[in-house]
């Protein structure tokens, strides 16, 4: 017992730095990437304004009304919308359980799909 013991408390100090070291290591590698990330960023938003400044230079208001006038442009009411349904191609393959909410319920496919879905 007491030759293990000169051996442990190094080896216990020697794990414990490291560790330190590896922690160091990472806070290290984190702030490099941040600082890549940052970097990046204030890249892309200076291209932004720069863009934006082009086109604000570039297009007036009046521009885009006469623009809306000549091709006879309208926004979309709210009464238009469009809606996409996208049919299944295996009706076979439905789980048991939307088929039974399509049957009992009486629920589009694609609802019941979704619900059967969100149960799993």
């Amino acid at each position: 017992m007491k030759k293990i013991l000169p051996l442990t408390i190094p080896l216990f100090i020697f794990l414990a730095s490291l560790i330190y070291l590896h922690q160091k290591v990472q806070i290290y590698v984190e702030a490099y990437r941040l600082n890549a990330n940052h970097e990046r960023y204030n890249e892309l938003v200076d291209k932004r304004d720069y863009l934006m400044y082009n086109f604000a230079k570039e297009v007036s208001l009046s521009k885009v009304n006469r623009w809306a006038e000549n091709e006879s442009f309208a926004p979309v009411s709210k009464e238009r919308v469009m809606a996409l349904v996208i049919p299944s191609k295996d009706k076979a393959q439905e789980s048991l359980l939307a088929k039974s909410l399509k049957r009992f319920l009486k629920t589009s496919t694609t609802t019941s799909t979704v619900l059967a879905e969100d149960s799993r």
